[in-house]
C-alpha cells in the first residue's frame, strides 16, 4: 500500500469522484467484511499522477445460458527430439530415442513391467553360466519367464501397446504429482477440461473470483475470466450485469470499471451480485423490479387497479376533446349565420 498522502478528490469509475473519507470509509468497510478472509482484502496504491488504483479479487457469478468452449489441453509441451546416440542394446535403462508428446517408446520392455507388476517379490534366479543369449527381435537378454505369470502376461499384450506404457508411467506417479497434473487449468466449480465435455454450460448462479484493478474495464474484466479458465468464446458474446437483491439488472457498460462498482455497493452479495452473462440478456429497470418479489395475487390486484386508472384517463381525455367539438362547431354555426338588417 502506498503511503503518500490520497489527494482530496478520487475518481471512482466514469463520472464518478469520492472525497478521501468516502473512499477510506468505503474501502474499510469492504475490508472489515471480509475480515475473516485476509486474501480477498482490497489495497491501493497511487500511479503515475496521483490517481488511485484499487487492486483485489472480484466475485464473479456464472449466469451464461448458452454453452461455453474449453481450450485443447495446450500445457502439454513437445519436448525437443533428442539426437540419436549409441545405445548399449544390452543395458535394461536404455531407452528408445523416439519421442512423442513427452512420452518415450517402451515397447520393448512392456512385457517385463506387466510381469514385474504382478509378481514384484518374486526372486529370479541366476541365470546358467556361459556366453549371454539374445533373443533376435530386440538384441536383449534372454528371460526366465515364470510359467504362473505366463497366462496374465498373454492377458495384458492383449492390451495396446502404448495404452500400457501411459499405464506404467501413471502408477509410477504419487498423489501429488497426479493432482498437479489433472489441476493442469483451473476449474469451473469442480469441472476439469474433458474432451467429451469441452463444451457445456456452468451452473446458474455458481461463483469464482478473478483478480483485477480498478483500471480495468468490463471488457478487459470479461477477458480476464475467459484467459483464466481458457474458455474459447469470444469475450463479445458476454457481459457483465449488476444484479441486485431487489431484482434489478443492469448491464455495465464498456466503459464501467466492475471493481469500482463493487466497491459502492459494498462486499456482501446478498445485496448485489455481478454476474457473467451472454450479452443480449434482457435489463430490469428498478421500477419493475420493485414488483417481482410480490405474490400473484397481489399483482393481479396491481393489474386491475392499473386497468381501471388507465380506462378512467382514456375516458377522461375522450371527455376532453368532445367539450372541445361542441365549442367549435357552436362557434363555428354562430359565424356563418346570415345576419339580417332592418331598417327604419
Amino acid at each position: 500500500m502506498n503511503k503518500a498522502p490520497l489527494p482530496a478528490v478520487i475518481q471512482a469509475g466514469s463520472g464518478r469522484t469520492l472525497t478521501r473519507a468516502e473512499f477510506l470509509s468505503l474501502l474499510n468497510t469492504y475490508n472489515c467484511y471480509l475480515k475473516d478472509q485476509t486474501q480477498l482484502h482490497l489495497t491501493y496504491s497511487q500511479g503515475h499522477g496521483g490517481q488511485v488504483i484499487v487492486e483485489g479479487f472480484l466475485n464473479i457469478s456464472w449466469g451464461v445460458r448458452r454453452p461455453i468452449r474449453l481450450k485443447i489441453q495446450d500445457e502439454k509441451q513437445i519436448l525437443p527430439l533428442e539426437s540419436p546416440t549409441s545405445v548399449d542394446p544390452t543395458s535394461q535403462n536404455s531407452k528408445s530415442t523416439m519421442s512423442r508428446w513427452g512420452e518415450y517408446s517402451e515397447l520393448h520392455q512392456i512385457d517385463e513391467m506387466a510381469e514385474t507388476e504382478a509378481a514384484q517379490e518374486t526372486v529370479v534366479k541366476d541365470p546358467l553360466p556361459g556366453p549371454p543369449v539374445y533373443e533376435t527381435a530386440t538384441l536383449r537378454p534372454m528371460r526366465h519367464r515364470s510359467h504362473e505369470l505366463e497366462p496374465e502376461s498373454n492377458l495384458v499384450r492383449c492390451m495396446s501397446d502404448v495404452s500400457l506404457v501411459k499405464r506404467r508411467k501413471g502408477r509410477g506417479k504419487s498423489a501429488a504429482q497426479r493432482e498437479k497434473e489433472k489441476r493442469h487449468r483451473f476449474s469451473i466449480n469442480g469441472h476439469f477440461y474433458n474432451y467429451k465435455t469441452s463444451i457445456f454450460t456452468p451452473s446458474f448462479d455458481t461463483s469464482t473470483k478473478v483478480r483485477i484493478s480498478s483500471r480495468m474495464t468490463t471488457d478487459q474484466v470479461i477477458e480476464q475470466l475467459l484467459n483464466k479458465f481458457k474458455i474459447e468464446n469470444d469475450p463479445q458474446e458476454f457481459a457483465l450485469y449488476c444484479v441486485h437483491q431487489s431484482g434489478e439488472k443492469r448491464k455495465l457498460s464498456h466503459r464501467d470499471h466492475p471493481l469500482w462498482e463493487r466497491i459502492l455497493q459494498g462486499p456482501s452479495d446478498d445485496i448485489m451480485k455481478i454476474f457473467l452473462m451472454d450479452m443480449h440478456e434482457e435489463e430490469v429497470s428498478n421500477d419493475v423490479a420493485q414488483y417481482l418479489n410480490l405474490e400473484l395475487p397481489i399483482l393481479d390486484q396491481f393489474l386491475l387497479k392499473l386497468r381501471e386508472e388507465e380506462n378512467r384517463e382514456i375516458q377522461r381525455v375522450i371527455n376532453k376533446y368532445q367539450h372541445q367539438h361542441r365549442l367549435l362547431s357552436h362557434m363555428l354555426s354562430f359565424k356563418m349565420s346570415p345576419h339580417i338588417e332592418t331598417s327604419v
